[in-house]
């Protein structure tokens, strides 16, 4: 945990430093009036991500982050895929895990495929197993969210960094020895 505090000091400064640097160069080079054209699009884009990455450190839940963590270990590879339903009602087949983003007050977006899944961090709790996390939210008339991936936690590489997860408060379940070493 140590570890990871301090790591994430040094992330956070670093993308800090690159964020205002952004700003200054789209002030020096006048790309603020310039919204349509397809370049200043792409570093809207750019400057959203690292807000992604900021809110991923700072906003969402420990539980939360542990999860998008462990998804960006597999991102965009195609033979290491996420299925998910939502409640009884819907069903997906499976995908691979393209991009996420972290918008205002704590919403979370994957991008599953060509689907998108999206929720508040602060209404859920979450169980986890080895290669599945349920997603429950605290307003009990919402429906539960599950995510399956065959890229089980134990090959992550990311446990011993998280082993605070199974304590946070918004942690419902924890397999247990999911964050024993192997």
């Amino acid at each position: 945990m140590e570890k990871r505090q301090e790591r994430d000091g040094r992330y956070l400064a670093a993308l800090e430093e690159v964020t205002q640097s952004l700003w200054q160069c789209k002030k020096k080079y006048n790309l603020l009036e310039e919204e349509n054209y397809p370049a200043v699009r792409r570093l809207k884009a750019f400057e959203e991500k690292l807000t992604t990455e900021r809110r991923l450190v700072e906003e969402v839940s420990l539980p939360c982050r542990f999860i998008l963590e462990h998804f960006t270990t597999f991102m965009g590879k195609s033979d290491h895929t996420v299925g998910f339903s939502i409640g009884q009602q819907l069903e997906l087949g499976r995908g691979s895990i393209n991009d996420f983003s972290i918008k205002e007050w704590g919403n979370v977006c994957l991008v599953i495929g060509n689907m998108q899944l999206c929720w508040r961090d602060q209404d859920y709790q979450y169980l986890f197993y080895p290669d599945k996390v349920v997603l429950r939210s605290i307003d009990r008339s919402k429906p539960e969210i599950h995510l399956f991936f065959n890229f089980a936690f134990k090959y992550s590489k990311i446990l011993a960094e998280f082993k605070d997860v199974p304590t946070d408060k918004q942690t419902l379940y924890c397999y247990p020895d999911l964050f024993e070493e192997s």
